[in-house]
């Protein structure tokens, strides 16, 4: 049986990996495209209607809209949801592994770098 502890720690590090997620999500589509990082907020790409929060929970939101704009009903990319749950299996990954130490950050944070880095490749070959 899981420590409560452990169980809160590795609900957090999975949470903590999913909105690393959505926001690596963001440096995908943005930085090829040479746009900021920080404004405008997240928009639905095929209506351009401002996403509000309960529209930006990692991976929660993605399911609950069963995968469509809330606004105009257009598929949300699966890619998405992907890279937020993969990070965030990741994160907890990383957490079970290791435990909390100094090297948490940097090696969750390779972790999502390493997703990024392999989303960008398949995306050039796409």
């Amino acid at each position: 049986m899981v420590a409560a502890p452990t169980f809160v720690l590795s609900v957090l590090a999975f949470v903590l990996g999913s909105a690393f997620g959505s926001f690596l999500n963001v440096v995908i589509d943005r930085i090829p495209a040479r746009q900021s990082i920080i404004r405008p907020g997240s928009l639905c790409p095929a209506c351009g209607t401002p996403l509000r929060p309960l529209d930006l929970i990692p991976v929660v939101s993605y399911l609950w809209l069963r995968g469509k704009c809330r606004y105009c009903q257009a598929p949300i990319p699966l890619r998405l949801f992907v890279v937020e749950l993969a990070t965030g299996l990741a994160f907890l990954g990383v957490y079970l592994r290791f435990g909390v130490n100094p090297a948490l950050l940097m090696l969750a944070s390779l972790a999502g770098a390493l997703i990024v880095l392999g989303i960008a490749r398949i995306a050039r070959r796409g």
